[in-house]
Parts: structure tokens; sequence; C-alpha cells
């Protein structure tokens, strides 16, 4: 069988040009960043890759960082095998050491317990369209604010916050808890017309708050 010697020159500079791509694809992460055989994107790290340096990482890369699933192993033999974002342990994983072995959830490169714990989670929610909880501001607590149909809901009666913790006050149209204490058990309760003011309903709503930080709870009728 006679080998095409130009189809054989075109494969070997096409393999120099790929081991040249791959040298020259950056691992943002200092500790891996010595060399690195893989996807890339743009210069960087980007899909499944090996990268090797102090330690190793092999697995998926976004942006030039361990994103998704791989097994990064220290020097030391220690090895983490386990979910990864932006170059941190984030989500479910194994941390294995010489003497000790940890299974469980991690957030932020920081271990968060064997189940992973909801920000916040709601126990009951009577006559209410929607809600939402985001962390907005600086001082811890929580602020309240009531919505019918998108705009301010002015039709409020009978409005009452019971908390496991801290003190209740009010800012204009918005009702808040200050001073608490994380876990924060709350329950809201108030009078209200209906979307279609053809007569008033209670609303009822109760949710713990498990991570600490100043909290906005928005409840649109």
């Amino acid at each position: 069988m006679k080998i095409n010697i130009s189809v054989l020159i075109i494969m070997f500079f096409l393999a120099i040009g790929l081991r040249a791509q791959q040298n020259d694809c950056k691992v943002l992460l200092e500790s891996i960043s010595g060399t690195y055989e893989g996807k890339c994107k743009n210069g960087l790290a980007h899909g499944k890759g090996i990268a090797q340096g102090t330690d190793r990482y092999e697995g998926t890369f976004v942006k030039g960082l361990p994103s998704g699933r791989g097994v990064y192993k220290w020097a030391d033999g220690s090895f983490y095998d386990g979910e990864w974002k932006d170059g941190k342990k984030e989500g479910k994983g194994k941390l294995v050491k010489k003497d000790s072995e940890i299974s469980g959830y991690w957030k932020d490169d920081e271990y968060a317990g064997e189940e992973l714990v909801p920000s916040y989670k709601i126990t009951r929610s009577m006559n209410l369209a929607r809600s939402t909880f985001k962390k907005s501001g600086a001082i811890e607590g929580v602020r309240i604010l009531l919505l019918q149909a998108g705009s301010d809901n002015v039709a409020i009666e009978n409005f009452s916050i019971a908390s496991s913790s801290g003190s209740e006050y009010r800012s204009g149209k918005m009702y808040g808890i200050q001073n608490v204490l994380f876990p924060l058990d709350v329950k809201v309760k108030y009078m209200t017309w209906n979307k279609m003011r053809t007569g008033q309903i209670e609303v009822i709503f109760e949710f713990t708050i498990n991570e600490p930080g100043a909290w906005e709870v928005t409840l649109n009728n």
C-alpha cells in the first residue's frame, strides 16, 4: 500500500500545531499551571484536560479554571474528587487525606456538611401568587416588600410578623426584622384584596432563612 507523502507531511504539521496550541493554553490556577494537555478556547483551558504543576488536576475546565467534575491531587498524595466552580471546591465531592476521608458538600472551597442545607426554605404559602428571595444590602436581617400585580400593595390590613429572633420595624411601605440570629424562622400574615378586588383574602407565608445575610423577601399577590 502506497503512503501519500503529502498527507503525512500535513498530518505532521497539524500535530505540531495542536501541541503548540496546547502549550499556549493557559491554566489560571498557579498550583497546576505547569503543563496542560486538553481542550482549549481563546487561549485558556476549556473542556476536559489534565494540568500538572506542584499539584495535578484532571477534569473539566472553564475559562482556565477547574469547573465541573474533576480530581485534584496535592503533592502530599491527598486528593479531592468532586465538583468545582471557578477553581474552588463547590458542590458534592470527597476529600481523601492520609488519615481521614470526608464526603459531602462544599461551598466556596469550604466544607458545608454531609447534606446540603438550602439558603432558605418556604414551609407554608397560602393565597400568594409568588415570592422571591434575594440578598440585598450590608446589614443582616430581613426586609419584606408587599406587592400586588407588580406594584406596591396599598390594601394591607392586620399585618403581623412572628420570628424566632430579632425585632420588627417598618420603614415606609417596607416591613423588616433586625438584630436577628440565623437560622431564622418567620411567619407573615395579613389581609388583602384579591386580584379582581371582589373580596378579601387572608395571606399566610412561612419560611426559614438558614444563610446569614441581608435578605429581601418580596410577596406578590
